[in-house]
């Protein structure tokens, strides 16, 4: 007598006949149950659990009536490829072909910036390509910049007020005598404005740059001894020429009048800074002679009104003269 298992249905994938006995092998078949509303099955349907006929290919589990369609589980997350509609949305999290975990994506090729475009930031000297100054252009940009950001170009400019009140008020209190007391004094009125000259052109750097500094952005100096010793020597330079005679002075004067942006903005030392200045002005003299005289105009419109003119009168010069470099340099220049 040949045992027949009862522990294997007939069709693994019939979960009518799962759990059932099969039947003898000399037992006539029972005919399929008739569904309500289906169509009478012919003798060429095979029955379900039967084999095929030959030369047919086996029925899948989705074309056998009643047979569960199997669904995969979902992939655990972070394993596999990332979905179509999340890529390059999350640059630091996403996950590219060839690219390391954790590292940012971009896009695909072709999509980053021009490399023909200018770049803002530290750009050395003679990198970009020079424009021609417009005189008038400067300052207009320089008064457009200047209201759009009004508050924190007047706090830092008070400050300039301050000092002068501040020197003033030692001089008649003190009284000093000694012509060491006094050079003390005026020497370190002549530091803070160097300084505050220095945080000028910081700020007006910045607004070139398409950034409207705040309060304090305008003492990000980098290096403030650097700043402040190229002042000093600028300075003394202009102050030797002046000795010699006034056209001299004049031309030192002018010839440093950059001196400041390449010191704060390429960390050049005070020498390099000067000789860079002096090499910026040859470069179109005439117009940068022109650009002096309005910015001295400029100014003393500002003086007019007892000195508060200057709160909107020296924003707008540095401005400008900072629109002159960035254009003679073939800087950046943000729109307006």
């Amino acid at each position: 007598m040949t045992d027949t298992p009862r522990s294997v249905p007939v069709s693994p994938g019939d979960p009518a006949t799962a759990g059932k006995q099969p039947p003898a092998p000399d037992a006539p078949r029972p005919a399929a149950p008739a569904e309500s509303g289906s169509a009478v099955v012919s003798s060429d349907t095979p029955l379900p659990g039967a084999p095929p006929p030959a030369g047919k290919p086996a029925a899948t589990a989705e074309e056998v009536s009643g047979a569960p369609r199997y669904t995969p589980p979902p992939e655990p997350a972070g394993s596999g490829a990332p979905a179509p509609g999340n890529r390059g949305t999350t640059p630091y999290d996403a996950t590219e072909t060839g690219v390391a975990p954790g590292q940012p994506v971009y896009g695909p090729p072709g999509t980053g910036p021009d490399p023909n475009t200018q770049v803002y930031g530290h750009q050395m000297y003679g990198t970009g390509i020079p424009g021609r100054l417009d005189i008038g252009h400067a300052l207009s940009y320089g008064l457009e910049k200047f209201k759009l950001n009004p508050g924190p170009w007047v706090a830092v400019t008070s400050l300039g007020l301050i000092i002068y009140l501040v020197f003033y008020l030692v001089v008649r209190v003190v009284e000093p005598s000694s012509v060491l007391g006094l050079f003390v004094i005026f020497a370190a009125v002549m530091a803070g404005l160097w300084l505050l000259q220095a945080a000028m052109v910081r700020g007006a750097l910045y607004e070139t740059d398409g950034y409207r500094p705040g309060f304090g952005s305008y003492f990000y100096l980098g290096s403030m001894a650097n700043a402040f010793l190229t002042a000093l020597l600028a300075f003394l330079a202009t102050t030797l020429a002046s000795a010699l005679c006034l056209i001299p002075g004049i031309v030192v004067g002018i010839g440093c009048m950059f001196s400041l942006h390449f010191a704060i903005e390429q960390g050049q030392s005070p020498v390099e800074a000067i000789k860079s200045s002096f090499l910026l002005v040859l470069r179109d003299p005439w117009r940068v002679l022109l650009l002096v005289l309005t910015v001295v105009a400029v100014t003393a419109l500002g003086l007019l009104a007892c000195g508060f003119g200057l709160l909107a009168a020296g924003p707008v010069a540095v401005i400008a003269v900072t629109y002159a470099y960035r254009t003679l340099t073939g800087g950046p220049v943000s729109p307006v």
